[in-house]
């Protein structure tokens, strides 16, 4: 990952008579290569103050809002994102933003180049995907992920990805990204849902993340949806391409981050609050998700 704070070249626009500055302080604070169709991971940083030259991208873009308000404006009117709002761009859209606010606001985005999927094998469906963007995206679609638990988790797992200041392997990144793009175009596509495996999936998902600071096993999330574990653990799989309890302790570790920002907190106490059964075995198992232990974690923090 590379990490740039210089900021850009400061641009300024004077009118007679009364005296406007706009002064451009934006810069780029973080950075990751990302395979196609993905283009250009970053994270942009504008200082109170700030109102950004416009401009428009040759390919798709996603602009998601990690500390806000920050306005976007374009030739139809504005739009203010605040904290887990995004939106995505068509091609050639002329945009720019502006912070009125009285903090820096912060965002993250990517571009898509929906005519380059890459060398993705046709049945993992990402080219029908571009062509879907393709279809939803003529002009400027914003979505925001209060009140959706599942889009929120998606979210932030990005984030997380891309702030992290430890290394994060390419297939964590890039399958992150793709499980919030689907599910994004699962909310600007919906179609009626009358899979019985996919409602059972997302019921215990929805039990995961409503008993986050509990210590579950499999039969116990079985029993609260009815089911055997072996039809649990099949069903989930399927559904998110991963295990009940390796996306349980992944909601864990996210929840941690957030607790471990509060210094009043001791690492004991996150581990006993998020239902670890010991700091030690807490330890491990954020280790393992995120690259480093709570201590280092909260250090750079």
């Amino acid at each position: 990952m590379s990490k740039m704070t210089a900021s850009s070249t400061q641009n300024e626009s004077r009118n007679r008579g009364n005296l406007s500055i706009d002064v451009d302080q934006s810069y780029l604070a973080y950075y990751l290569p990302v395979p196609l169709p993905f283009v250009r991971f970053t994270s942009g940083h504008f200082p109170a103050g700030t109102t950004t030259q416009q401009h428009n991208h040759s390919i798709m873009a996603m602009h998601g809002c990690l500390q806000g308000p920050l306005t976007l404006l374009t030739d139809a009117g504005k739009q203010t994102l605040d904290t887990g709002d995004f939106c995505l761009i068509a091609p050639g859209i002329n945009h720019h933003w502006s912070n009125a606010g009285s903090s820096t606001a912060a965002t993250l985005a990517f571009l898509i180049d929906t005519e380059r999927p890459g060398r993705w094998p046709a049945s993992t469906g990402i080219a029908d995907a571009c062509g879907e963007l393709n279809r939803a995206i003529i002009d400027v679609n914003f979505l925001s992920s209060s009140g959706d638990a599942d889009l929120q988790h998606a979210f932030w797992q990005i984030a997380d990805q891309l702030t992290s200041e430890s290394p994060r392997k390419q297939l964590s990144l890039t399958s992150r990204l793709w499980m919030f793009l689907s599910m994004t175009l699962e909310r600007l596509t919906p179609t009626p849902n009358t899979t019985t495996q996919h409602e059972l999936a997302q019921q215990i998902r929805r039990l995961l993340l409503s008993r986050v600071n509990d210590r579950l096993t499999i039969s116990e999330v079985a029993a609260e949806v009815h089911v055997s574990a072996t039809h649990a653990k099949e069903v989930f799989a399927a559904t998110f391409d991963c295990g009940i309890m390796t996306y349980f302790n992944e909601l864990k570790i996210w929840q941690a981050k957030r607790l471990l920002c509060d210094p009043s907190l001791t690492i004991d106490q996150v581990s006993s609050k998020l239902g670890f059964s010991s700091p030690a075995y807490f330890s491990r198992t954020f280790r393992k998700h995120s690259g480093e232990t709570p201590s280092e974690f909260r250090k750079q923090r």
